[in-house]
């Protein structure tokens, strides 16, 4: 296991190598100039001049690219164009608030999921299949920005029973935090709850056609204890898969949804990097959003081995 885990980490180092050189290019690539947006009205060309100089602008992009790397590497991204704050400082920022609208996202998936998924499969062909199949159609169908505007107006303006936007830190204040994130966290959970609706169903129902499954109906076991101890066990190892990528991708910065609730993360932050041409800002970004993707797939797959002991990792 030790060795496996060290040759991911070592596979992580490559691909975060790839990452840094593709974001770097691409984001360079992107039309306009972030000294000339951030000096704004201001614009004077002495200084426009000592601003390029100071952020090594006036190097080739290869340099630039080394020595933004060397100084990435002990934890240096730079310093933002539009605050003036160092970007690690920035994104450490951001980052509860993101990290606190996915897991509950996610939580609100699962409890949307695993009932729906394993209802369906344990009564195939019946109405409830029907119900839960189309339950899961129409939550993947809806858009999500649709969605939150319908809670707003419903829940918010309407009932007046939540706060349309705005955040407030679980640390600090854990009821007005749950008040501000059930509607973001609802929209989210839906759809990525939908989504895993179906894997529930399709795990379920391969796991009950297996021959283990047969052997315990055969020794006279009631099916609820069949579907309890052997089934959702084994069912859930592709749940997991693609619980971890739903994961990733809310952990990933949900633009929209975080832009329509006013709720300060990741992705709200990288939306307005875009629009300000903050450079810096948008490389350690990207680069958080692939650390987080890589650290999600190795727990993912270290969690097959604890769900399935049959899977040895060399």
């Amino acid at each position: 296991m030790s060795r496996y885990v060290v040759r991911r980490l070592l596979q992580a180092v490559v691909v975060m190598l790839g990452v840094s050189i593709v974001v770097f290019a691409l984001v360079h690539l992107v039309p306009g100039d972030p000294i000339r947006t951030a000096m704004g009205t201001r614009f004077d060309q002495q200084t426009y001049e000592l601003l390029r100089a100071r952020h090594g602008f006036d190097e080739p992009l290869y340099v630039q690219y080394f020595t933004w790397l060397a100084s990435a590497v002990t934890g240096d991204l730079g310093v933002s164009f539009r605050s003036g704050r160092p970007v690690t400082t920035v994104l450490l920022g951001r980052l509860p608030a993101t990290l606190s609208l996915a897991f509950a996202a996610i939580v609100v998936a699962l409890l949307i999921a695993l009932p729906l998924g394993i209802v369906s499969a344990v009564r195939q062909g019946r109405a409830s299949d029907y119900i839960a199949t189309a339950l899961s159609q129409v939550g993947i169908s809806i858009p999500d920005f649709w969605m939150a505007i319908m809670f707003i107006l419903l829940f918010s303006l309407t009932l007046g029973w939540l706060p349309a936007t705005g955040y407030a830190p679980l640390s600090e204040d854990p009821l007005t935090w749950l008040r501000h994130v059930t509607m973001p966290a609802v929209t989210l959970g839906v759809v990525s709850g939908s989504v895993i609706t179906r894997f529930v169903r399709s795990s379920m129902l391969e796991a009950m056609s297996q021959d283990y499954t047969q052997t315990a109906r055969a020794k006279g076991l009631a099916e609820r204890v069949v579907v309890r101890r052997h089934v959702i066990k084994n069912a859930l190892i592709p749940v997991v898969t693609v619980t971890g990528l739903q994961l990733a991708f809310l952990l990933g910065g949900v633009i929209v949804v975080e832009f329509i609730f006013a709720w300060p993360g990741l992705g709200q932050l990288l939306l307005i990097a875009v629009q300000s041409r903050d450079y810096t800002v948008l490389q350690g970004a990207v680069l958080l959003f692939a650390l987080i993707f890589l650290i999600i797939n190795l727990v993912v797959d270290l969690l097959y081995a604890w769900l399935d002991p049959r899977i040895k990792y060399g």
